[in-house]
């Protein structure tokens, strides 16, 4: 059901997705999907969450941020073991934007329906700023372990490091990049890993 409403939503955007769509696309009755989430924003909400994690590893409804933001990402992103044993801060960057243009694959043009359909809906609005706060307290954590490797240039505190990040890595330009300007996924992971490198890290990628 996730896997249908994903599609139609980059399909055809949010307002023009119906439940009724849905469930056809899934082979569902519509009686089934109002059952499982209620609404169309939870529906939302939980394709969201399926896209970050993958939709073979998430449950409709057992959200793993609900259970503790740290244990959520050691034990749902298969990346996050290697990332924290990297050998050193070049490393670990390197594995987790590897991680990330895999995911903005994904969510990416989620994002986009989102923004288009934010204003006009409040329980898009909802899912966005929540999708947002935990990107904020996802990357924080990721930061925080580049520090702990020594890997900040000088000077370069984990809020102002969190605020590149978080500018620079995400699902808005990815989609610029690769949906805008035709780049492809490797050369979009190319380019966050030297850029990132070099303003959170101070060197070459």
């Amino acid at each position: 059901m996730l896997r249908a409403a994903y599609e139609l939503f980059c399909e055809h955007g949010y307002a023009a997705t119906t439940l009724q769509a849905i469930a056809a696309r899934a082979g569902v009755a519509v009686q089934t999907l109002y059952f499982t989430f209620h609404t169309k924003g939870a529906i939302l909400s939980e394709a969201v969450g399926a896209c970050i994690f993958g939709f073979e590893r998430w449950t409709p409804l057992v959200d793993p941020v609900r259970a503790g933001h740290a244990r959520a990402l050691r034990d749902y992103h298969v990346w996050w073991p290697a990332f924290e044993e990297a050998a050193d801060a070049a490393a670990a960057l390197a594995l987790f934007v590897d991680a990330s243009v895999e995911i903005m694959g994904r969510v990416g043009p989620l994002v986009v329906v989102m923004a288009e359909a934010a204003a006009g809906d409040a329980e898009v609005r909802a899912v966005r700023d929540i999708g947002e706060q935990r990107r904020v307290e996802s990357y924080r954590a990721v930061v925080r372990v580049l520090a702990k490797k020594g890997g900040l240039r000088r000077g370069l505190g984990v809020e102002r490091a969190n605020d590149i990040l978080l500018t620079l890595l995400s699902g808005e330009v990815y989609q610029l990049l690769h949906a805008g300007r035709g780049w492809t996924p490797a050369a979009c992971r190319r380019w966050f890993r030297e850029t990132l490198s070099q303003q959170l890290l101070g060197a070459p990628g």
